[in-house]
């Protein structure tokens, strides 16, 4: 086990089968952004912003049929995913930026 220790390999977690396809998922992280930032700016308190985000995040995913723990699960795979995470975030700003134009231009 040390020697693996030391060799520096890295196994990335497998792809779950019940993975959330990366449409969905960068849906859901969108909109557990948005959900995020109002948090933030409403709770300052550290340990009230955890608990009302943890509540509020669990609240969504289960409005949208999907567990805690699926979703951790699907997070984890597309994280050791770098470059693909990189692109979802990407595409999630890129869409935020869009939407804010259309609001102020209205």
């Amino acid at each position: 086990m040390l020697l693996t220790a030391c060799k520096g390999e890295v196994k990335l977690p497998e792809k779950p089968d019940d993975l959330i396809e990366r449409d969905s998922m960068v849906m859901l992280l969108k909109d557990m952004t948005i959900l995020e930032s109002g948090i933030q700016n409403r709770y300052r308190n550290v340990t009230v912003f955890y608990k009302v985000m943890t509540q509020s995040g669990e609240h969504y995913l289960n409005s949208k049929n999907i567990s805690s723990d699926r979703f951790e699960r699907s997070y984890d795979y597309y994280v050791s995913r770098e470059k693909e995470l990189q692109s979802m975030y990407s595409e999630i700003r890129d869409s935020l930026s869009r939407e804010v134009n259309q609001l102020q231009n209205q």
